[in-house]
C-alpha cells in the first residue's frame, strides 16, 4: 500500500422504484489492493420525503463491470506525486453482471444519510482486478448520492 488517501462521489443520482443501480463502482488497478476506508450514504426525497428507506448492498465483481460513467476520484493531498491507479465511475447505465454478494447492507431513510467510518482493519477490500459496487434500491423514487474515502 502506497499511503494515497482519495475520494470519490457519485453526484446525485436519481432512482427508478424497485429497480437496483449502482450508484458507485470502484475498481482496483490490476495486483493492487484497494481498501474503502469510509462511506457516506445520502438520501433525498421530494419535500417532506415518502418515509421510504433505500436499501444499500455492497458487492464485488471480477469481470463484467458494466457501464458507468467516469467519476473523478481526487487525492486528500493534492501535493502527492504520484497518480491514482484506481478507477470510479457513477450511476451505471448497464449494471455490472454477476457481483457477488458481500454481506454489507445498510438502509438509509430518504430524506438523511448514514456515515460508515470502517475502523482499521476493517475495511473494505478491494483486490487487484476487482470493483467494489455500491448498489442501491427503494420501492420509492428517491434520489441518491455515495462518496467513498479509499486508500491505495
Amino acid at each position: 500500500m502506497a499511503g494515497i488517501v482519495a475520494h470519490v462521489n457519485s453526484g446525485e443520482v436519481a432512482l427508478v422504484a424497485n429497480t437496483a443501480k449502482t450508484i458507485l463502482q470502484i475498481k482496483a488497478p490490476a495486483n493492487q489492493r484497494v481498501l474503502i476506508k469510509s462511506l457516506r450514504l445520502f438520501g433525498k426525497a421530494a419535500a417532506g420525503g415518502t418515509g421510504v428507506p433505500v436499501k444499500v448492498r455492497a458487492t464485488r465483481s471480477t469481470a463484467n463491470f458494466g457501464t458507468l460513467s467516469a467519476a473523478a476520484p481526487g487525492k486528500n493531498d493534492s501535493s502527492d506525486s504520484e497518480t491514482l491507479q484506481a478507477t470510479a465511475g457513477a450511476n451505471a447505465t448497464v449494471e455490472p453482471t454477476t457481483p457477488t454478494d458481500t454481506g454489507l447492507l445498510w438502509e438509509v431513510p430518504d430524506q438523511s444519510g448514514v456515515i460508515e467510518f470502517l475502523p482499521p482493519g476493517m475495511e473494505i477490500r478491494v483486490p487487484g482486478g476487482s470493483a467494489l459496487n455500491i448498489e442501491c434500491t427503494s420501492t420509492g423514487t428517491p434520489t441518491v448520492a455515495v462518496q467513498a474515502t479509499y486508500e491505495e
